[in-house]
């Protein structure tokens, strides 16, 4: 597994971050050059599609270059994706994200002193490299203290942020009776309701809708947004990793369109909700602690009855549930929570015991 740690860039001169800024002005120009070439002919990682942008329009690289058209394919490709799974037309979207690079461009070593990492990137010049000093974080050297860790030679780059990542080996997942099956059901106002009936995050809605308030591509925005995945992230760390062997949870997909028309005012209401954001980081730490992450058929787990196990969608009434078999009461995420943990507890039971190749639409929930 790989975890991302962030380390400073203040330690840089004027001078070289004017070489950094002019590195990264032609890249993302390069980025942006291809993505609109891409969006109009589609192309691939080619020497055909690599011409479109002449040598004497850039002063990139053709390393770079090929870089560049690598992380453009990725955006468009990406943005399309989303275009096709909530049915909005998508317009031509404008990069300017991070530089991903690779150890063709980057490597990440030792340093001395108080600066106990350097990172060298290739600037536009050739054989010339920007030295960046810094200093490892807790968060590096968190994952570096871990058996067999380390550092990848690469980064994600910008004017104010260097990304570094560290490589993890797989960890084995705590053995029967180590701990316990937990399942958690991910929501817009409680962030996460457990199956044991707590609930984590009820401070999420006021996110949302700070988010909604903040003007598109607005710093606001994304200051909203970092404080949106800060939020995420000190939620699930509540969470009693500590005495969880597996973690049920829904392979959520499409919830922001749902089966039928959306009207306008549900999808704003739903866009500032990342649940898969939420979900991905859920796996993560499950990773990290040694948890199998389970993912089980969403269908109708909040409107199953505990009880009786009478499905309908009658019994439940926004954040209420009531069956309207056996009259009983509780929370609709707790319910939902309910029905996730006997399905991964199914799902365990089927490992457990010989049965048949599981079918396409198992392999999609469970990861195969």
């Amino acid at each position: 597994m790989r975890r991302a740690c962030k380390v400073s860039l203040e330690f840089l001169t004027d001078a070289k971050r004017r070489r950094l800024g002019a590195l990264l002005q032609a890249y993302r120009g390069a980025v942006n050059f291809f993505i609109r070439s891409l969006w109009e002919q589609p192309g691939k990682l080619d020497g055909k599609t690599l011409a479109r942008l002449p040598k004497e329009n850039t002063r990139l690289s053709e390393r770079y270059k090929s870089q560049a058209l690598k992380q453009a394919l990725e955006t468009v490709e990406s943005t399309q994706k989303a275009a096709r799974a909530t049915g909005i037309p998508a317009s031509c979207p404008h990069f300017t994200g991070a530089a991903i690079l690779d150890g063709k461009f980057v490597s990440v070593e030792d340093g001395r002193g108080s600066f106990d990492l350097v990172v060298r990137v290739s600037s536009l010049k050739k054989g010339d490299r920007i030295t960046i000093p810094t200093r490892h974080t807790e968060v590096t050297r968190k994952w570096l203290s871990r058996p067999l860790a380390k550092l990848v030679q690469g980064c994600a780059l910008d004017e104010d942020s260097l990304i570094l990542w560290v490589e993890l080996p797989d960890l084995p997942v705590k053995s029967e009776g180590e701990g316990e099956v937990l399942a958690i059901d991910v929501g817009v106002n409680k962030l996460i309701s457990t199956s044991e009936g707590k609930y984590y995050g009820r401070e999420f809605k006021a996110i949302r809708d700070k988010i909604r308030r903040r003007r598109p591509g607005s710093k606001g925005r994304a200051r909203a947004h970092r404080e949106r995945e800060h939020y995420i992230n000190r939620t699930l760390n509540l969470l009693p990793w500590e005495r969880i062997r597996v973690l049920g949870m829904e392979a959520l997909s499409d919830m922001k369109r749902g089966r039928g028309k959306r009207g306008r005012n549900f999808r704003k209401a739903m866009a500032p909700w990342t649940y898969r954001q939420v979900l991905d980081r859920a796996t993560q730490k499950a990773q990290e602690n040694r948890v199998l992450s389970v993912r089980v058929d969403p269908a109708n787990t909040s409107r199953t009855c505990p009880v009786c196990k009478t499905v309908s969608k009658m019994s439940r009434r926004g954040e209420d549930f009531e069956c309207i078999s056996c009259l009983h009461e509780e929370d609709a995420d707790t319910v939902g929570a309910l029905e996730i943990r006997q399905r991964t507890l199914r799902f365990l039971g089927s490992l457990a015991s010989p049965r048949p190749e599981p079918s396409i639409r198992d392999r999609a929930c469970h990861g195969f």
